[in-house]
């Protein structure tokens, strides 16, 4: 009897002679309105017999409305023609596969609105009639997903590739210091291409003496504020020493963490401000020469002539002499200072005797100037003095004198301790006074401390200080022992 009833009738109209096949059918449609794919089954001639709840969501259309409609009025009318064509061709060769594979594919709604969609094609047969499923799926959110990827492949790669070529240098290294990115910037500065690079220790690209600051600053100043920037000398493999200024943040990529470096080449700036530094300290024991051979010889000239002048004045004029006394006690006090300006410009006690002696020297001018007590401590150093440059030796010495002067004057502290020690292939030094202290502000507000920082920079030492209010400064600088 099945053969007198058309395939619609057969496949949509509960129709049937047995209960068995009126089961089948329930559970096919069950199975067709559950599934979560927009579902369509058209004849052969691409009329629309059956469709799903979903499918009524994707399109727009009622399930009456759907009967009235060929697959063709579900897409664009410029490739309607087309499909056609190719619809015939698959009733020929009907199989399971995607449609349109390779291509993008699009439906369209009721409301003339265009949506991206897959689309996947399962024949059917029922006795000696043929029909298509078509499995629908809404690919719009992919599809913004996959553009806003796109973009931001397109972004990173633009962005990886100003980072590659960018001038300075730009690697990452993980927790242990170990390279893992490395631009074309890094490989010109430290000479070394990014094969050879990449696995390799930072620890040995850049190499140091004692602690490496990676390891004893970089990584702890990170942690504690997010962000630090360093200058670092680094001897390169071809025995060349560069000076690099680096800028180190914390990143996260993947599964692994480490830390990001800018680096740039500073040692053309480095040289020059070392130059620049020596001609100022030249300039400046020039003068303090000039000061003491001219200005004081002619102060204590002077002085004599006033000495003489009052002897001469005491027996008649008594009150000339006086006030020629007045003078001759300015010029002697004038003469003192200038002699303490000059020997503070061009210590020669630093020239002939050494560090130890200077600081020590420097510590009893202290006492007799300011009347304050200051301490010199230089436990066991003597030898790793003399092995240190003139300019490393200039450079201490200014900073121990600028620290000690500064307390001196502005802390009002009873005592004054300097300590010079090694540790760690290091030379520490320390200026601390038990004065009233300041808020670290203040103090780094100073042009002061900003040529001691400078100072330090040269010599590639730390610098830190440390003050609060009532509780006096501590002023430290380590200085790498090479």
């Amino acid at each position: 009897m099945l053969a007198n009833i058309s395939p619609t009738d057969k496949l949509f109209f509960l129709k049937t002679e047995t209960p068995s096949l009126k089961d089948s059918e329930n559970r096919f449609r069950l199975v067709v309105e559950a599934s979560p794919n927009g579902i369509v089954v058209a004849d052969q001639s691409g009329n629309i017999v059956m469709v799903n709840a979903r499918a009524e969501t994707l399109f727009g259309y009622s399930r009456g409305e759907f009967l009235e409609l060929k697959v063709e009025d579900l897409i664009p009318k410029n490739i309607r023609p087309h499909h056609q064509t190719l619809r015939k061709e698959y009733s020929h060769h009907p199989e399971v596969r995607s449609m349109g594979a390779g291509r993008d594919l699009y439906a369209l709604r009721k409301d003339g609105s265009e949506f991206p969609v897959e689309i996947g094609l399962n024949p059917l047969q029922i006795d000696d009639s043929n029909f298509v499923l078509s499995s629908v799926v809404d690919i719009t959110e992919r599809k913004k997903a996959e553009e806003k990827l796109q973009q931001l492949t397109i972004k990173l790669q633009f962005q990886a590739e100003i980072l590659k070529n960018v001038h300075d240098a730009v690697f990452f290294v993980n927790e242990e210091g170990v390279i893992q990115d490395w631009n074309e910037g890094a490989a010109r500065i430290f000479q070394c291409a990014a094969e050879e690079a990449i696995g390799s220790s930072l620890l040995d690209l850049c190499p140091h003496t004692g602690g490496h600051p990676f390891e004893t600053r970089i990584k702890p100043a990170v942690e504690s504020k997010g962000v630090v920037q360093e200058i670092l000398r680094c001897a390169l493999r071809s025995g060349e020493e560069i000076f690099i200024q680096v800028r180190v943040t914390r990143m996260t990529r993947a599964d692994q963490s480490g830390y990001v470096f800018c680096a740039s080449d500073i040692t053309d700036r480095k040289r020059l401000e070392t130059e620049l530094l020596k001609v100022a300290e030249e300039e400046q024991r020039k003068i303090g020469q000039d000061l003491h051979d001219d200005l004081c010889s002619q102060l204590s000239g002077i002085g004599c002539l006033t000495k003489v002048l009052e002897q001469q004045l005491k027996t008649e004029n008594a009150s000339e002499a006086e006030m020629i006394s007045n003078i001759s006690e300015m010029i002697a006090n004038a003469g003192v200072k200038a002699r303490e300006i000059a020997y503070g410009l061009a210590p020669s006690v630093l020239e002939n005797q050494g560090l130890e002696d200077a600081l020590r020297d420097l510590g009893k001018r202290t006492r007799i100037l300011f009347g304050v007590t200051c301490t010199i401590h230089t436990p066991g150093i003597d030898q790793l003095v003399a092995q240190l440059d003139a300019n490393t030796t200039v450079q201490i010495y200014r900073i121990a004198q600028e620290s000690i002067t500064n307390a001196a004057k502005h802390s009002g502290a009873e005592l004054i301790e300097l300590i010079l020690t090694s540790e760690n292939g290091r030379l520490e030094l320390l200026v601390r006074d038990n004065g009233k202290g300041m808020s670290v502000d203040l103090v780094t507000a100073g042009m002061g401390l900003i040529t001691m920082q400078r100072r330090a920079e040269l010599i590639q030492a730390d610098f830190t200080i440390e003050a609060s209010p009532g509780k006096g400064t501590s002023v430290r600088s380590s200085v790498p022992l090479l």
